[in-house]
């Protein structure tokens, strides 16, 4: 296991550091710049160490030329973009709130506006991990970043994060699974001890699955952070809303990973103390 600790802001992120979760609003917003706003409230009433958005513009977005299907992402996403000037307001209106907030990038472009709005760490989506340009403008910037593992095999993972380590920048890695919702059955939380084994990161679980269950779970199997995806109402179906956390089970899972963590990897723990009474008996 990793000894490695990551800091954004005044939040530690690695070994033997309380697990901090981050509320991922992303764009389930769909454009409502108000409506943001009060999933940012919420997300912090709830717990939420960080909250996340999407920063992108639709045709930047997806590649056409490479897949044609990936119009009608193009489609759906233009309606949920909110301009530069709503992202400004509500990455203002989120530090008012003491929220610690940070984004996702799709390309190279965005980073210079992300830039503009002090993003303290870059999330990198799993389909942008191949992503060259994108990679090369995030080290540019020299902050952290958090990377997710979908669709990736170990040699995979390996190659997009050299970059990073040849410059020296701070890696979180995302166990996750990308299938929007997931079955809880196929979590492959195993894959979390894969990751452990072969890299000297923090590792996280980020889950697309319904409720609560996992991450908790994924705390048990060693993830060192969680992300949920994060919605003031679950009854709609558009973006992630119909499988994202509301505030109360935000708070559900802080007290779940909160004990999980406690009894499996409490430092206090001491053999002698629960076990003097019983070692007695020894042949």
């Amino acid at each position: 296991m990793s000894k490695k600790v990551v800091t954004v802001k005044n939040i530690e992120i690695g070994y033997q550091k309380k697990i901090p979760i981050i509320a991922e609003i992303g764009i389930n917003h769909l454009g409502d710049l108000s409506r943001a706003k009060k999933m940012v409230d919420l997300a912090n009433q709830g717990g939420a160490d960080f909250i996340k958005f999407q920063t992108y513009v639709a045709e930047r977005r997806y590649d056409l030329d490479k897949n044609p299907k990936a119009k009608q992402f193009i489609d759906w996403t233009k309606k949920w973009q909110l301009s530069e000037d709503e992202e400004i307001e509500l990455w203002d209106y989120s530090k008012k709130q003491k929220a610690i907030v940070f984004t996702s990038v799709y390309d190279h472009e965005t980073v210079a506006f992300a830039e503009r709005l002090e993003n303290p760490i870059y999330k990198i989506a799993a389909f942008e991990i191949t992503n060259r340009k994108l990679i090369e403008a995030i080290i540019k910037t020299k902050k952290p970043v958090i990377i997710s593992c979908g669709m990736t095999n170990i040699e995979e993972i390996k190659n997009s994060i050299k970059p990073f380590e040849d410059n020296n920048i701070d890696i979180i890695l995302l166990h996750t699974v990308s299938s929007y919702p997931l079955q809880k059955k196929h979590s492959n939380l195993k894959k979390i001890y894969e990751l452990k084994e072969n890299f000297n990161h923090p590792i996280g679980h980020s889950d697309h699955t319904h409720g609560t269950d996992i991450p908790p779970l994924a705390v048990a199997c060693g993830a060192q952070i969680i992300e949920k995806h994060f919605t003031d109402n679950p009854k709609l179906r558009e973006s992630d809303n119909f499988f994202s956390i509301t505030k109360d089970d935000l708070m559900e899972i802080r007290f779940k990973i909160d004990t999980a963590h406690k009894y499996v990897y409490s430092p206090d723990f001491d053999q002698a103390d629960p076990e003097k009474y019983m070692r007695d008996f020894r042949k």
